[in-house]
């Protein structure tokens, strides 16, 4: 059952951001339960969205990264994370930056340094998002609508043509790099900062993503702390949407470690493995997330209780 391997594919994303580590792993001993590829049948999740066979084009993935590449985002894997902002007047700083110093004070989530795009990397149009961010909001949108319900998809792409007097929410997008060994605790994001909706689309290596009902519900809340939780296998390409009870009730998050072992899609008889060990390579992943009115606020009552109420938190350290 523990002996089946599988490495990450063979690519040059390691060049794109840096030297990084290496997929070299030792192969854990044994395992409790493989990850698994899709979303089990009892773990029942409201707003839980993730099918590994509604993903992006290779194309479309392949261009990210090249995007993410040529701009050096990550500073030659100096830095692990970029946060971009779309405009608003609600947002937007006198010189056009789409960037407020509360969300600066948000930044560093995983305790490593945080890039920043300047003026000059903004889109011109009525968005300060970069045309590649604008571009792969237009495929997601093609690509899970067929797949989620309408509510969801006007939540996540509204329309706003034709609704006068009603401001779009201020999108925000999150590029984090990953190397193998890297991950991120499990967290609730900012209940106070962000709005419902989230987006998360993964780049260049698979990963592990943890999820977990939050061990003590907000007051009056019907959600479940007992239902099960659940470690889905995140492939290259994947997307994941969270919304309603799996965006507040749950907690999501990514063990540090340099491989995972996933149930094996292609176990055709009983003799077969179970579970195959997949190492990491260097992953990108980009997360879209709204910004709630006000957020851009700088040292409100609230801040620093939410931001030690969450569990955003460092890097986890290497295994």
């Amino acid at each position: 059952m523990l002996m089946s391997r599988e490495t990450a594919p063979e690519s040059d994303n390691d060049s794109l951001f840096g030297e990084g580590e290496g997929t070299t792993s030792d192969q854990p001993a044994g395992i409790l339960s493989p990850a698994r590829r899709r979303i089990p049948p009892n773990v029942k999740v409201e707003g839980l969205y993730f099918d590994p066979d509604v993903c992006l084009p290779e194309s479309v993935a392949l261009d990210l990264l090249e995007n993410i590449k040529a701009k050096d985002y990550f500073r030659g894997g100096t830095v692990n994370q970029l946060m971009l902002f779309e405009r608003s007047y609600d947002l937007v700083s006198s010189d056009g930056v789409g960037l407020s110093q509360a969300e600066l004070a948000q930044s560093n989530l995983r305790g490593e340094s945080a890039a920043v795009a300047s003026s000059g990397e903004m889109a011109s149009s009525s968005t300060t998002l970069p045309p590649f961010l604008v571009d792969l909001l237009s495929v997601l949108s093609d690509i899970l609508r067929p797949h989620i319900p309408e509510s969801t998809s006007d939540l996540l792409f509204p329309d706003t043509a034709g609704q006068s007097g009603r401001r779009k929410p201020a999108r925000q997008a999150i590029l984090n790099l990953y190397r193998p060994g890297e991950g991120i605790t499990p967290h609730v994001d900012l209940l106070k900062r962000f709005g419902d909706g989230i987006i998360i689309v993964s780049l260049g290596s698979g990963t592990v993503m943890q999820l977990a009902p939050v061990a003590s519900p907000p007051s009056g809340s019907s959600l479940n702390p007992e239902k099960e939780s659940v470690d889905l296998w995140l492939e290259p390409r994947s997307i994941l949407v969270l919304e309603k009870e799996a965006r507040y009730g749950w907690t999501h998050g990514i063990p540090a470690r340099k491989g995972d072992w996933v149930e094996n899609d292609m176990m055709l008889s009983e003799d077969d493995d179970k579970a195959i060990w997949v190492e990491r390579g260097v992953r990108v992943s980009i997360t879209l997330r709204w910004l709630l009115p006000g957020a851009e606020i700088v040292g409100g009552a609230d801040e620093d209780s939410e931001m030690s109420d969450h569990h955003h938190a460092q890097s986890a350290s290497t295994m």
